[in-house]
């Protein structure tokens, strides 16, 4: 199971080829080239595993404009900065694949600073066989992001800092599976570990399975989450308190609290193999 979140944006607009860069040259809307992007792997870098980040696609052209391609220029900049040049391309189609490292290095961007919201853009120039270097909108987004892969099976220990019924359960252990709502958004029937669907507040207060679902979001091994309640107040996430996963593990710990009357405690997600 892969520990790592994921969420990520990928962006390509296509249009014409209809500009030159002699910006005193006019060229007609409907003469260029239509630079076509697929087969793109891994459209983001892996902020989880920065030395292994790559991200790559193929290039070719149409020539539907009228216009014929002799070669091209790869391009790419860092959060909408300059643009350098990082391939020059003889023919088409092209297959490209850059690591996250040689693309930080060209750019004089320190991977170590990085986080989430950097992105870096690729950008296509194209020489016809005329002579006419051209440019357009077309774009590929490469995001600093993550893969989040948290849902299956997981044996929870809960550790009760407060509750009503304390010293008894103190702490529970029960399966429970994390369900995955959305990309990195999961949810789980009950963040209490137990006391509210079989513990004492089930008997005494009569709580049940869906009296504390929460859902929460996993954000390159962070937890978190907002607008989560049990049935007294909001649950927040504990200050100071330990809300990650172990990307070696697939552990899960999560440190949570009770507003309406204190309950807390830390539950650890081990998965079930």
């Amino acid at each position: 199971m892969k520990k790592i979140n994921i969420i990520y944006t990928l962006i390509i607009s296509a249009l014409i080829f209809s500009c030159s860069l002699d910006d005193e040259k006019v060229v007609d809307e409907n003469f260029g080239v239509l630079p076509v992007v697929t087969d793109i792997v891994n459209g983001f870098f892996d902020l989880a595993d920065t030395a292994n980040a790559n991200s790559g696609f193929t290039l070719s052209t149409s020539d539907a404009g009228g216009a014929v391609s002799s070669s091209g220029e790869i391009m790419v900049n860092f959060n909408g900065g300059e643009y350098s040049k990082i391939a020059d391309v003889s023919s088409f189609p092209v297959t490209v694949n850059y690591t996250l490292a040689e693309v930080a290095s060209l750019l004089g961007v320190n991977v170590g600073d990085l986080a989430l919201g950097d992105a870096f853009q690729f950008k296509f120039y194209i020489t016809t066989t005329t002579g006419e270097r051209m440019t357009s909108a077309t774009v590929v987004d490469v995001p600093m992001s993550c893969v989040s892969d948290l849902a299956g099976a997981y044996s929870v220990t809960t550790t009760y800092g407060y509750h009503d019924f304390l010293p008894d359960y103190s702490s529970n252990t029960m399966n429970i599976d994390v369900v995955q709502v959305s990309d990195g958004v999961y949810s789980v029937f009950d963040f209490s570990g137990g006391l509210y669907s079989s513990g004492p507040y089930s008997s005494a207060y009569g709580t049940g399975d869906s009296s504390f679902t929460v859902t929460f979001r996993d954000t390159c091994n962070n937890i978190s989450w907002t607008g989560q309640s049990d049935p007294w107040g909001a649950c927040i996430p504990a200050d100071g308190g330990t809300n990650s996963v172990d990307s070696g593990t697939g552990v899960i710990t999560i440190s949570w609290y009770c507003e309406g009357y204190g309950e807390n405690g830390v539950s650890i997600y081990t998965p079930i193999d």
